[in-house]
């Protein structure tokens, strides 16, 4: 059959769901057939020839590709997301979060269940211990209730603790939130918060990268932590001892250049070692309250929500090649040097220099392989 065959948006589903299936194709290789391809269904209907010239496919692959023949599974797959209101987004639907679109190592497939935009304008991370202290809770509670009105949406892990304590503050003051599960939808963990879902999704999200059937073991939550790293503009750790999941969501959020803060803590509790050595090593800022994170993710009171909004002023001090680069940057989302000296005729010592500026000032980001974003 002809590969480049019209595919329905249903058909796409089926295909982009079974491609999700098959063992070793995980989501850098997805992409890639993806966008080589064109659409899922595309590229079961290749020619094994034709999938064999795309980077990093071989020939066991292919062979997996082609013979593809779970459709039970896929079946029982949609029939439980028919059931239960569940979404699958894929990385090229409109409605994926652009917050996931930039890392290499994001899923091509999230699956969704409730209401809440996946591209809000403010987001905050919040994790923290499973046993918090009533000081972590109310810290929490507090934070939350405080910024009601400040369009942020919450976005944590719905495990036990300082996490469930910040999806039912959100319930409770109508604050949109998301839960990333380190599982599939039917099997929630802990299985004591499935009475907070329908809750929850009226006014937030449940979102994982997991079919329906799997179970959270231990090796999917540093995986789920990355989603709740990425999808945050800031990251609050509110009591976490020294190792632990709060520590590892920390840490891939400072590597994603997202904003790192951490409640602090005295130093004799074990509680709290986790959040006062984020801000000794200056990895984290220290917040004590809510009008602290206002502060360091530059929040403006008069309903501002893009925290780019506030480097406009910086904008205005480019010269006027700094400012051709901003906007050849902006245009493409994430360009090489190699590019850039090519399209905008400017030589490399130079760009080496406007590079350096602009990094210090926080406006753009060198990311690795030589490539640059905004900040």
């Amino acid at each position: 059959m002809n590969s480049d065959t019209h595919s329905t948006p249903d058909e796409e589903v089926f295909y982009g769901l079974a491609l999700g299936l098959i063992p070793g194709i995980g989501h850098i290789y997805a992409k890639t057939l993806l966008s080589y391809s064109g659409s899922f269904k595309n590229i079961f209907y290749s020619k094994p020839n034709k999938l064999l010239k795309i980077p990093g496919m071989g020939k066991e692959l292919v062979r997996r590709i082609i013979h593809f023949a779970d459709f039970q599974k896929i079946e029982d797959e949609l029939k439980f997301m028919e059931k239960n209101g569940v979404t699958a987004i894929f990385y090229n639907h409109p409605e994926f979060p652009r917050r996931l679109l930039h890392f290499n190592d994001s899923p091509f497939l999230l699956f969704k269940k409730g209401n809440a935009d996946l591209n809000a304008a403010r987001t905050i991370g919040i994790v923290g211990t499973r046993t918090p202290s009533q000081h972590g809770l109310r810290w929490t509670q507090d934070f939350i209730e405080q910024g009601i009105d400040s369009g942020m949406q919450i976005i944590s892990g719905f495990a036990y603790g300082i996490d469930i304590a910040a999806h039912k503050a959100c319930i409770k003051h109508h604050v949109s939130t998301v839960g990333v599960l380190a599982g599939g939808l039917n099997n929630i963990y802990p299985a004591i918060h499935g009475k907070y879902i329908n809750e929850l999704s009226a006014n937030g999200v449940l979102l994982t990268e997991e079919f329906s059937f799997t179970l959270p073991d231990k090796k999917r939550f540093p995986m789920r932590n990355r989603i709740i790293a990425a999808l945050s503009d800031g990251v609050i750790v509110v009591e976490s001892a020294e190792k632990g999941g709060s520590m590892i969501t920390a840490e891939l959020a400072f590597n994603y250049n997202r904003t790192v803060m951490a409640v602090p803590g005295k130093p004799s509790d074990l509680i709290s070692r986790g959040c006062n050595l984020l801000i000794k090593t200056q990895k984290a800022a220290m917040v004590e309250n809510y009008w602290d994170v206002v502060k360091e993710m530059i929040w403006e009171v008069n309903g501002i929500t893009d925290k780019k909004i506030a480097q406009a002023e910086l904008f205005l001090t480019l010269s006027d090649k700094e400012q051709m680069l901003i906007d050849y940057i902006i245009r493409h989302g994430e360009v090489s040097v190699d590019d850039v000296i090519k399209e905008l005729k400017i030589k490399n010592s130079e760009l080496a220099s406007m590079i350096l500026s602009l990094t210090l000032e926080d406006i753009i980001i060198q990311l690795p392989g030589n490539r640059l974003t905004m900040s």
